[in-house]
């Protein structure tokens, strides 16, 4: 990109010399020259250098002294052109890409892998290739995230072949960390945890609809990861239990007008078991007190908690005083040597992001690689299973592989297909098939999120990972906050790049004193985050779109609207957040605000294939079979009714064990199964 003198002088008031580099030298100027990201950025830039050179007068603006710079600045703070200049500075100075370490990292006391810390890549299931595929096995599983990790394992354990399909390529780790512009959670351009070009969605928005492909705005799409081992490869790891009374939602707290409250058609007591084999199976690390006061178990956690931290003993005194319990968070990470990998090493960019060392617990590093261990496993990675049909004697797919980017079409059958590839996908796909009721794509849900900020009278989060560390369950459940409330934890640090375009109220957006602020003040900043229950509404849905992917299949549409009860969710828990920080001595706290209404899949999108006991009011049978259907289950995050109101993958895992178990246990009888 051609630079005028005036935007790179402009660039420099943005993000000014002193002792360290100003924003040209210390990023930015690499990032104008090597970004092919920035053609949205140019005319902005162009039209910027105009209006600059004519408001400088007799001289160009390059030549002006600073404080005159800073002045005809000033004069634009609110113009489009000049948002897009503090943007583009912003990333090149603060944001941490591959293959690139400016200048803002250091400044803000960031370290993407800690020193001494040599990175190692995970063994990854090897690819079969398109030509390695059999025409039939005994399985076949579509996705390789929790859900179809856990089945896979435990399909291949009892002998029978499978063969996984997963749509994401075979990547290393180091291709999905790193990137402060392209990570799942905080993408800017085109996600390194795909799904990429040829995948598009349409968020049907009240303001109208939009066309959404792979390489587009992450948090509309939808936050699941496109990767092997799906949002495991990437997740930081809370594995929570959902409590006894998010399995009988509708029971406790009735069905409010215009939603769809259900019960699941298992208990906590049915599900404690594979809770239990869950956290040994997959690895995690807790400690049993206030946090597993009321989940019975018949199990310790595998490993001890990770320890303490400025945040958790902040919080923690806080909670004492105002008569909560609290304590560390359940994480899926190797607090210590565990399962034959190292400890996590602290990193401070584990959400969002693949493991330095190979520390994260996923499905990718577990039940996969057992699977594979048992000779009985295929994985076809870049492909996608774009039908299945449900025969009475056998199932059968259609993939389409990308061999070498030549499309290749495979026909395989099977005695079984798991469908396990989220719920967004796994409803466009059974839909698309033919397969499933009325209910099925319906009951779109997530959680509610609150975010509250303040600032701390020293640093209580500094740069040292995993992410949060405390919790308190005290208003899950327990009248303070209505509609079963939600989870607060502490808010983890936020990168650079997230602070510097969204600075604490007060600060300047950009020049000397936004600098200093982000060299100093920034690491006070401090806050407190909610996740509660989202009441699912029957709207709120998976269609077919007229859209086609990449293999001329439709994409999906998707309706996410949120029922005024969770609404009520939100505001209890900001709430309640307010009430922890200002008691841990927090000043300024404020409600960090969004927009109210979520329109797209979400991060923890569940209940579109959701469970039951009766077609009429829900997608499959209590074990995950599609009313109506003879070979197929689906074993993920879609067969959910509520979604609880802690992150629900422990809860995915659990549950896969246990229909992937029935399924072992029935076999080939539930293949056979009732059509009702």
């Amino acid at each position: 990109m051609h630079v005028p003198s005036s935007i790179r002088a402009a660039v420099d008031r943005v993000v000014p010399a002193d002792d360290r580099p100003g924003g040209w030298d210390g990023g930015v100027a690499a990032y104008l020259a090597d970004s092919p990201d920035l053609g949205w950025a140019e005319p902005a830039l162009a039209r910027l250098a105009e209006r600059l050179d004519a408001l400088a007068g007799e001289r160009p603006f390059a030549d002006l002294e600073p404080g005159r710079q800073d002045e005809l600045l000033r004069g634009l703070e609110h113009d489009d052109d000049f948002a897009a200049l503090r943007r583009v500075v912003f990333e090149g100075y603060y944001a941490a890409r591959q293959d690139a370490t400016p200048a803002g990292l250091e400044l803000a006391g960031f370290r993407a892998v800690p020193e001494g810390v040599t990175p190692v890549e995970p063994d990854l299931v090897p690819d079969v290739g398109s030509r390695g595929v059999r025409r039939s096995y005994d399985a076949i599983v579509i996705g390789s995230g929790p859900g179809g990790g856990v089945a896979a394992q435990l399909l291949t354990e009892a002998g029978r072949s499978v063969l996984v399909v997963e749509r994401a390529a075979r990547v290393p780790s180091a291709a999905l960390r790193g990137d402060h512009l392209r990570g799942k959670r905080n993408a800017v351009y085109r996600p390194t945890a795909g799904p990429g070009a040829g995948h598009p969605r349409v968020a049907i928005l009240p303001e109208g609809d939009r066309v959404l492909d792979g390489t587009d705005d992450a948090w509309l799409y939808g936050l699941n990861a496109d990767a092997m081992g799906g949002g495991t490869r990437l997740w930081q790891g809370m594995a929570w239990r959902f409590m006894p009374d998010d399995f009988r939602m509708r029971s406790v707290y009735g069905n409010p007008d215009g939603a769809s409250l259900a019960d699941w058609p298992v208990s906590y007591e049915d599900m404690e078991p594979y809770y239990s084999r869950a956290e040994q199976e997959l690895g995690v690390a807790g400690e049993e007190g206030a946090l597993t006061a009321r989940t019975p178990r018949s199990a310790g956690y595998p490993m001890p908690p990770f320890g303490t931290e400025p945040a958790r003993e902040l919080l923690a005194g806080a909670a004492d005083r105002l008569g909560w319990g609290w304590g560390p968070i359940p994480l899926a990470l190797n607090s210590v040597p565990h399962d034959g990998r190292p400890a996590c090493v602290r990193c401070p960019q584990c959400v969002g992001h693949a493991c330095p060392v190979n520390a994260k617990n996923g499905s990718h590093n577990t039940f996969l690689p057992r699977a594979a261990a048992t000779g009985n496993l295929d994985v076809l990675y870049d492909a996608e299973v774009v039908e299945v049909r449900d025969g009475a004697d056998r199932a059968a797919v259609t993939v389409m592989a990308d061999a070498s980017g030549q499309p290749v079409e495979l026909e395989v059958d099977a005695e079984v297909v798991v469908v396990a590839a989220g719920a967004v996908e796994t409803a466009r796909l059974l839909l698309a098939s033919g397969i499933g009721n009325d209910h099925m794509g319906r009951h779109l849900h997530d959680h509610r999120f609150v975010s509250m900020l303040g600032n701390a009278d020293h640093v209580v989060k500094p740069y040292v990972g995993p992410g949060h560390s405390v919790a308190t369950l005290d208003h899950v459940h327990a009248g303070t906050i209505p509609w079963g409330g939600g989870v607060l934890v502490d808010l983890l640090s936020l990168f650079p790049l997230t602070w510097a375009a969204n600075p604490m109220p007060g600060v300047p957006r950009w020049g000397a004193g936004h600098k200093a602020w982000m060299a100093g003040p920034r690491a006070n900043a401090f806050g407190v985050f909610g996740m509660g229950q989202e009441i699912p509404m029957p709207t709120s849905r998976v269609t077919l779109a007229d859209v086609r992917d990449r293999w001329g299949r439709p994409g999906a549409g998707l309706r996410k609207l949120v029922h005024a009860t969770s609404v009520e969710v939100e505001d209890g828990m900001a709430a309640r957040g307010e009430e922890w920080l200002l008691e841990a001595g927090v000043r300024d706290v404020f409600r960090q605000r969004g927009t109210a209404t979520a329109s797209a899949a979400g991060e923890h999108s569940c209940g579109t294939a959701r469970m039951g006991t009766d077609p009429a009011e829900s997608a499959t049978d209590p074990f995950g079979r599609p009313w109506g259907s003879r070979r197929v289950v689906v074993c993920d995050s879609s067969l959910h009714p509520t979604n609880g109101s802690v992150n629900p993958t422990l809860t995915i895992v659990a549950n896969a064990f246990r229909v992937a178990e029935h399924l072992v246990a029935t076999w080939p009888a539930a293949a056979a199964g009732r059509t009702a």
